[in-house]
């Protein structure tokens, strides 16, 4: 037994040095050495042949860098760092990601002069200047920080800076500005124990976060976290725990936005690179990266990347990516890519990609792309392209295609292939019939059918002369279609109609059940008939009216329950134009 363990053993061993082993290849492909050998090739297609000799990717935006010039290169075994210096003259910063490599311009240089270093123990008064690497002008509000203490600052109006750093070990002070490539310098100092470096890692989904141009974070975020953000980009480290009064006042300072934490309690609003676990704030929380598992605010809660979990706020949640998990706003919800899961608001949910679970708003719930699952909303509900599943609204549902089933007053979409189930349901390849017939009760009718061969509605009123007076009627139904062929087809309706009469005071209604048969006689119209079992109740204060009852009272297979129910075999007929 303990032979079969030691063996599991060396096995798991052997596994996990492999994947260590993958894992640190992946993060280290500046590092490869390439052969290549193209001649008259535009940039884009040679960092595509890179990319397909180290199996990665290169990310970078085409607008701010130009990779149409044509070149050639010849080489056995540069490292694709070498190559791309070449490519760009320098002129271009490399960060790794995950199955990337992420270019951004950088045509300046800059240098790091520290001045001094003293302090007593294991902390350290760290001073210097940064300049610019050709004019020798010394550079404002360029970042300063130490990655392991995640201490930092901004430089001055005379490119000074100053930090405070507690350390058991050698000191990597680094630079980053805008436009300006990335500079470090490590500081030794006389200590016998070295620290554990903290993980810290790019991103260029953080880089691109739009969470700290909101409203909220305009508002809110110091100018020097501002700054940090157009410096530092995508960098980001993980950190236990955070708190923070308002974002300026943080225990992480203007490093706020570059950390990752677990949890993030914030007194009234905090500012963070992400949450990966809880966060609460009095008032507001907004993040420029991915947020899970549970987030809460007083007001609002703003998400640069993704969130997972449950996210709760009373006025708005506005996630810029997917959320999956739970989502409720006492206002309105807004998400930029995808939705997967439950969302709850007060007023409105607004989904720019695809929406995939359960809506449900006070007004109005919107999904750009397609809808599939249940959405219910006080008015509307609206899709901008494909809607499946259920939709139910008190007003009206609107989609470029339904595939699934959408009940309101009113359902429109440019092609219906589900079910409406509405007064009207208005489609260009549903129906749009109107009918003039008559059947044993109402002798002249008028009705509107819309919606398609698998459900549409029937919206009718009619008009039937007495001798003494007239009496009126109105009603709503549903039916479908069997085609036969392009000539014959079966309709199966079931309708409620209601009978006015005396100045429009005593009401009676009509439950029907019809058969009818149709023939297409050509394009533009077509003629019904067939049969129909009507059930009649009388709600007056009488039991009935005269002028009703005398015309009902001696129908065919006449069935009596009473003086206010009756039912018998009836009939219609007429014509409908298509």
């Amino acid at each position: 037994m303990e032979k079969k363990l030691n063996i599991l053993f060396y096995i798991m061993l052997v596994l996990a040095g492999c994947l260590l082993i993958t894992n640190a290849l992946a993060q280290d492909n500046l590092n490869r050495t390439v052969a290549l050998n193209v001649k008259q090739k535009k940039i884009a297609d040679i960092l595509n042949i890179i990319g397909e000799k180290g199996k990665f990717y290169f990310s970078y935006s085409n607008d701010v860098i130009k990779t149409d010039s044509v070149v050639s290169m010849v080489t056995s075994g540069q490292t694709i760092k070498n190559l791309l210096d070449e490519l760009f003259h320098g002129k271009v910063d490399y960060k790794e990601s995950p199955g990337y490599i992420i270019l951004r311009p950088t045509p300046y240089r800059l240098s790091l002069v520290p001045d001094t270093i003293a302090g007593p123990g294991n902390v350290y008064y760290i001073s210097g200047y940064v300049y610019d690497d050709v004019t020798g002008k010394k550079l404002y509000n360029a970042s300063v920080y130490e990655r392991n203490s995640l201490e930092s600052t901004l430089t001055d109006q005379n490119g000074h800076f100053q930090l405070k750093i507690k350390a058991n070990g050698m000191i990597t002070l680094n630079v980053s500005k805008e436009l300006y490539r990335d500079t470090s310098i490590n500081l030794l100092n006389n200590v016998n124990v070295s620290i554990k470096p903290r993980e810290y890692y790019y991103s260029a989904d953080a880089a691109n976060s739009k969470s700290d141009r909101s409203w909220l974070g305009r508002m809110f975020l110091s100018s020097g976290q501002k700054i940090q953000n157009l410096n530092l980009g995508g960098y980001l480290s993980t950190v236990p725990v955070q708190a923070s009064l308002v974002p300026s006042l943080g225990s992480h300072g203007i490093m706020s936005g570059q950390i990752v934490n677990n949890f993030s309690f914030n007194l009234l609003g905090g500012y963070n690179g992400g949450v990966n676990g809880v966060e609460l704030g009095g008032l507001f929380n907004i993040n420029k990266q991915d947020v899970k598992y549970v987030q809460a605010a007083g007001l609002f809660n703003i998400v640069g990347g993704n969130s997972k979990g449950i996210q709760l706020a009373a006025v708005s949640n506005n996630d810029q990516k997917s959320m999956t998990g739970i989502q409720a706003g006492g206002l309105y919800n807004m998400v930029k890519d995808s939705l997967n899961g439950v969302q709850l608001a007060g007023i409105f949910n607004h989904v720019s990609g695809n929406s995939k679970g359960f809506q449900a708003a006070g007004i109005y719930n919107y999904t750009r792309k397609n809808t599939k699952g249940f959405s219910i909303a006080g008015i509307a509900n609206v899709t901008g392209n494909e809607a499946s599943g259920m939709q139910v609204a008190g007003i009206f549902n609107k989609a470029r295609v339904i595939k699934g089933a959408s009940f309101a007053l009113v359902n429109i979409a440019d092609t219906l292939d589900g079910y409406g189930i509405g007064l009207l349901n208005i489609s260009r390849n549903g129906y749009a019939k109107i009918e003039v017939y008559s059947d044993e009760v109402t002798t002249t009718n008028i009705a509107f059918k819309s919606g398609n061969a698998k459900l549409y509605s029937v919206v009718s009123g009619g008009v039937n002369f007495t001798e003494k007076h007239a009496f009126y009627s109105y009603g709503f139904g549903l039916g479908h279609d069997f085609i036969f062929n392009n000539s014959f087809s079966l309709s199966a309706e079931g309708s409620t109609h209601a009978l006015l009469a005396k100045g429009w005071k005593n009401q009676n209604q009509i439950n029907r059940v019809s058969a009818l048969l149709n023939f297409r006689a050509g394009s533009k119209a077509s003629f019904f008939a067939g049969p129909s079992f009507n059930v009649y109740t009388n709600y007056g204060d009488h039991p009935g009216d005269s002028d009703i009852q005398q015309i009902i009272k001696n129908k065919p297979g006449l069935i009596d329950w009473g003086n206010r129910t009756k039912g018998w075999i009836g009939w219609s007929a007429g014509i409908t134009i298509l």
